[in-house]
């Protein structure tokens, strides 16, 4: 069973998302008292975010919680303390992380040479002289890099400490081989990124109830037709009467079950003041084996072919998309939810994409806790006893290009 309060399905703002274009900011301070900002100002608050930063000064803690881990890494993998979505213990750095730790190794190697002295070099050729500090055997590069710790304080910035193997930097008057044997310690370089000051990049009035943006619930159903009835029984009261903007289209497989999932639906629209009428509830019938993935896909189109021929306001403010809610007749959901699906989503730029809760068996939860087995909405409960973060929900059923 899925519980969407908060933590939901996934929805889609747009039929294609192509590469976000270049966008430019007009940022203006989040402060009133800074609303330019000068070069003096940027330094003195860098300088300040230092000074506060914990890798400057103990910072005395309460309790293990507040403690902000370190993740190790070495110049081809990292071995993170939050897992993430893939659930790995260790992995390759790729994008903005990647570039993240490989721009400190960089730096790290900047400040390590910087005071470099090269070998005496009888010649007049700059340029000579410059290869021959680049590849003068006592500058540090990437090969003398050991490992490294990372990590991110919300209020101050990124830290990093890495390790390299120790160069005599002075070898003048050495030998290679001199300088090679001499090469046994450990250099500590300690850098980090300080976060800038807030910036406000926009403000926006959100549309009220009756402006809010139509929702297209995409249901592939096969059997199953007890979920399917309590699946409407909740959606009548918190979409049809709650929110009001959600049409829902259910993609039927097989011919088993059929008549029953019909007769629910037209009971809601035959109730009176349930808020299902035919403009918003639609069945489609495929006399074939389910596919999820399919009952997506005849779903959405239908929903794009109808936005086609609708000549709302709405429409035309987003040149004919759509937004579609891909859900699952086990899916638990809030008119909040609702509420975040608009929110964050963009068409062409943006979906929404919220980890799914999956709740245990309660019969068996509350069993061994003891306890009686409490109604339904008593059940949804996010917590550790009570089911687990689906991560990768719907990840073989829809793709985005």
């Amino acid at each position: 069973m899925f519980q969407g309060n908060g933590i939901g399905s996934s929805a889609l703002g747009s039929q294609q998302i192509q590469d976000a274009p270049s966008i430019n900011f007009n940022l203006t301070s989040s402060s009133s008292s800074m609303q330019s900002i000068t070069g003096g100002d940027c330094v003195s608050y860098i300088r300040r975010q230092l000074s506060l930063a914990e890798i400057s000064r103990g910072v005395p803690l309460n309790n293990e919680y507040e403690l902000i881990a370190f993740n190790h890494f070495t110049f081809s993998r990292v071995y993170p303390v939050d897992l993430g979505l893939g659930k790995r213990v260790v992995e390759k750095p790729i994008g903005f992380k990647r570039k993240d730790l490989l721009e400190a190794l960089v730096k790290a190697l900047d400040s390590l040479n910087k005071n470099t002295s090269t070998p005496s070099t009888v010649t007049n050729h700059n340029t000579q002289h410059n290869q021959n500090s680049k590849n003068s055997p006592n500058r540090y590069t990437l090969d003398d890099f050991l490992e490294g710790l990372y990590r991110s304080e919300p209020t101050t910035g990124t830290q990093y400490e890495m390790y390299f193997r120790t160069k005599n930097l002075n070898i003048n008057n050495k030998s290679h081989m001199d300088q090679v044997t001499s090469s046994n310690g450990v250099t500590k370089v300690i850098l980090m990124r300080p976060f800038a000051p807030l910036q406000t990049i926009s403000t926006e009035t959100l549309p009220v109830a009756k402006d809010k943006e139509l929702i297209h619930i995409i249901l592939p159903l096969s059997g199953r037709t007890a979920t399917f009835q309590s699946f409407m029984d909740k959606f009548v009261k918190i979409a049809l009467k709650n929110d009001r903007r959600v049409h829902l289209t259910v993609v039927y497989f097989g011919e088993e079950g059929l008549a029953e999932a019909r007769g629910i639906m037209s009971r809601v629209l035959m109730t009176k003041n349930s808020g299902g009428n035919s403009n918003n509830l639609r069945l489609l019938a495929l006399n074939e084996t389910f596919s999820r993935g399919k009952g997506l896909r005849v779903g959405a189109e239908r929903a794009w072919d109808q936005q086609g021929l609708s000549n709302s306001p709405l429409s035309s403010r987003h040149n004919g998309d759509v937004l579609l809610f891909m859900c699952d007749v086990d899916v638990v959901f809030s008119a909040r939810f609702l509420d975040r699906c608009r929110w964050n989503t963009e068409p062409g730029k943006k979906v929404y994409y919220p980890v799914v809760f999956s709740l245990y068996n309660p019969h068996v939860v509350y069993t061994l806790q003891g306890k009686e087995v409490p109604p339904e909405t008593d059940q949804l409960v996010i917590s550790r006893d009570t089911g687990f973060l689906e991560r990768f929900w719907l990840r073989n059923d829809m793709s985005v290009q």
